[in-house]
C-alpha cells in the first residue's frame, strides 16, 4: 500500500506539467529592406486566417533583404500553423488588388504550392514536440506560387 502511495506521489507533478519549447522562425527572400513582417500563429483549424484567433502575432521590423530569425516563443507541444506576409507599406494588412489576389509577399509553415486559393490548415500545419524547432519559411509573391 506505501508503495502505490509513493508511486503516485512521485508520478503527480508529472501529470500536471505541460511541455514547451521554443519556435524559431526563419524567414527567407525578403524582397526590400524595409517595412514589418507580420506573423501569425495558429493552433486549430477552424481558427486558422482568424487573425483575432491566432495563438500569437508578431511585427518583426524589416532594415535588410537579409534572412530574419524570430523567435515566437515557448508554446506547448502540439499541431500548428503559422501564416505570414511583408508588409510593404506599413498598413499592417496584406495587400491585394480588386480581384483578391495578394500584391505584397506572403509565406506559410510548410511552404504550400497554392495559387488559386489560401492554403488549408491541413496543408500548412507542422508538429511541434522539441525543446527548439527552426522552421524556414520563404516569402514570395503571388505570381511566383
Amino acid at each position: 500500500m506505501s508503495s502505490i502511495l509513493l508511486m503516485s506521489l512521485m508520478l503527480a507533478p508529472a501529470a500536471g506539467r505541460v511541455d514547451t519549447g521554443e519556435l524559431i522562425l526563419n524567414i527567407r527572400n525578403l524582397e526590400v529592406g524595409r517595412g514589418e513582417v507580420h506573423i501569425a500563429l495558429y493552433d486549430k483549424e477552424g481558427d486558422f486566417m482568424e487573425t483575432e484567433k491566432r495563438v500569437a502575432g508578431l511585427a518583426v521590423p524589416v532594415k535588410s533583404r537579409e534572412n530574419l530569425q524570430v523567435s515566437l516563443g515557448h508554446f506547448p507541444y502540439g499541431s500548428y500553423a503559422i501564416a505570414a506576409f511583408h508588409d510593404l507599406n506599413g498598413n499592417g494588412q496584406l495587400d491585394k488588388n480588386a480581384l483578391g489576389i495578394p500584391t505584397e509577399p506572403y509565406a506559410f509553415s510548410g511552404n504550400p504550392r497554392v495559387k488559386w486559393r489560401a492554403p488549408t490548415f491541413r496543408e500548412t500545419r507542422f508538429a511541434f514536440r522539441q525543446p527548439k524547432l527552426a522552421l524556414d519559411i520563404e516569402m514570395k509573391r503571388w505570381k511566383e506560387y
